[in-house]
């Protein structure tokens, strides 16, 4: 564990991380629920050895602050308030390398990710935010790292979080969409499953398709660069077409 100095607003500062190799391409930071401590996450064999299948280290963020604070635009959420930095901090005390990083946050986890994505989004391949209560408008930037928008399809926040997905396909942002079926405020697996296919495509660089293909999210086809143009928060990115499958069997507008 890491224990990083406390900053205004924050109760707590502490990541726990996994060095699975000494050759990584990248760091993947999980990034548990409200206040939650990340070491059970880095713990889970899964995506330890996801770490290893793809030369990643491992992160899982302990972060806590107020509740009416994250509420009111404060607390740790808010990566440009700082949070952010103690995170970039964190991982250079853990492995001294500067590397790219891979985030995926659910809840609370979810509001620091897509914070964090936005603040510095030359740091990050790639990202999933998985159903976060608000959202921060997204913002025109120069680099814009693929990611994913995820909720259940029960969930109280999926309409925040398609109303977020769909402002930043609007900017152009290449983005994709995901809804759970049949799930409430919880991680459903097989999303998290295609989440894990979905990193990994990134990090190959595409395979043997390195502009991917663009996807409708209603519909769960391909579609075509006329409607990417037109109708941007009515599509969708997706790094490899051989994810087409799998995305239309998890997904359900």
């Amino acid at each position: 564990m890491v224990s990083l100095p406390l900053i205004p607003d924050l109760q707590r500062a502490d990541i726990y991380s996994l060095k699975i190799t000494d050759q990584p391409v990248g760091v993947l930071v999980l990034c548990p629920g409200c206040n939650g401590n990340g070491k059970e996450w880095i713990q889970s064999p899964v995506w330890q050895q996801f770490a290893r299948d793809h030369n990643l280290n491992l992160v899982g963020i302990s972060f806590a602050s107020e509740v009416s604070l994250l509420t009111s635009g404060r607390g740790y959420y808010y990566a440009r308030l700082g949070s952010g930095q103690l995170l970039l901090d964190g991982i250079w005390r853990a492995f001294h390398e500067k590397l790219p990083i891979i985030l995926y946050g659910f809840s609370g986890g979810a509001h620091f990710t897509a914070g964090f994505v936005e603040w510095k989004p030359e740091r990050v391949a790639t990202w999933c935010a998985y159903s976060a209560e608000w959202w921060d408008k997204p913002v025109s930037n120069d680099s814009c790292p693929p990611g994913l928008v995820a909720c259940g399809e029960n969930d109280e926040r999926l309409g925040a979080s398609l109303m977020y997905f769909k402002e930043g396909r609007a900017l152009g942002k290449p983005w994709l969409w995901i809804i759970a079926p049949q799930t409430g405020h919880s991680i459903y697996a097989p999303a998290e499953g295609f989440i894990r296919d979905y990193f990994a495509a990134v990090l190959d660089n595409n395979g043997s398709d390195p502009t991917g293909t663009w996807v409708d999210i209603n519909l769960k086809v391909n579609t075509d660069k006329n409607t990417v143009i037109n109708q941007p928060s009515a599509t969708g990115w997706l790094p490899n077409a051989k994810l087409l499958s799998e995305w239309q069997t998890i997904h359900h507008p």
